[in-house]
């Protein structure tokens, strides 16, 4: 099984490297990509060392680049499925495999403009994103959220970029099962849980026109306390960070990266805050 995942990584680092060879520049309009990332996480609260560092690679299909504006009446995809291979497995669990993955799916549709010169759009937005095997002690999590969204840019030269999504939620979230069972005595059953809640989302984006550098921040809350089973709840904090950098056009771009993720529940599974700190650094391909 090692055998096959290397060389699967081989494959996949020589397939993007000859992709990279063969074309140094790309349509500007192209919606397909490829990341490669290398990052570290950790969880500061932890009585033992949690540092975990870790590769991956991602796909990317989006039809708006980092920079545009969502347009009226026009669909809006975002999709990206990533593959990681820590080289520090996790700490609390020995048999844990090194492999894990995440995928998001975001669907945005302008439905109307609005304000004095219609600088306002009100959108429908859908977004179905999770992780298998994440971020040390999740076995699972998968969120699925149906709202609004409101954006707005301001400027005309450089550009900042204000965003607003309110939705309901559906959330399906599981501890790894070795670690809280140990360490608190839990059964496997307390360690998931799953039901509907609110999502709030709060975007910012600063783009400077003349280098393409683009600094961005969001703030987002997932609020768990909708038909879960009794005495349950799922509260989830998250604050992104990110500098986009692009390296010669905006076909090769290069990400920095710091994620803050809280959660909260009903029961205390793993004997610590459960806050975890990650940091990455990202290349782009678009071709």
């Amino acid at each position: 099984m090692y055998n096959l995942i290397k060389t699967a990584q081989l494959g996949l680092l020589f397939a993007t490297t000859v992709s990279l060879s063969a074309q140094l520049y790309a349509q500007d309009d192209s919606p397909f990509a490829v990341s490669l990332i290398s990052g570290m996480e950790a969880y500061p609260e932890s009585p033992d060392s949690s540092l975990s560092r870790g590769v991956g690679a991602r796909l990317i299909y989006s039809n708006l680049r980092y920079v545009d504006p969502y347009q009226l009446g026009a669909n809006h995809y975002d999709i990206r499925l990533s593959y990681f291979y820590e080289k520090d497995s996790e700490k609390y669990d020995e048999d844990r495999y090194r492999d894990s993955m995440d995928w998001k799916l975001r669907y945005q549709r302008p439905l109307m403009a609005f304000g004095d010169n219609d600088d306002y759009l009100l959108s429908i937005h859908a977004r179905h994103e999770g992780h298998y095997n994440s971020q040390q002690l999740e076995e699972f999590e998968m969120l699925t959220l149906a709202g609004v969204a409101l954006d707005r840019r301001f400027g005309s030269d450089n550009y900042y970029d204000l965003g607003f999504v309110a939705a309901l939620g559906y959330s399906n979230e599981e501890k790894d099962d070795d670690w809280p069972r140990e360490n608190g005595g839990h059964g496997e059953d307390v360690l998931g849980r799953k039901g509907y809640g609110y999502y709030l989302e709060w975007n910012n984006a600063y783009t400077f026109a003349h280098s393409g550098v683009q600094l961005n921040a969001t703030l987002r809350t997932f609020q768990g306390n909708w038909k879960y089973d009794a005495g349950q709840f799922y509260v989830q904090d998250q604050l992104n960070i990110n500098v986009i950098v692009p390296l010669a056009n905006q076909n090769h771009l290069l990400t920095f990266a710091t994620q803050y993720i809280k959660r909260d529940y009903e029961l205390d599974l793993i004997g610590f805050e459960d806050v975890l700190y990650r940091a990455a650094a990202s290349y782009t391909y678009y071709f």
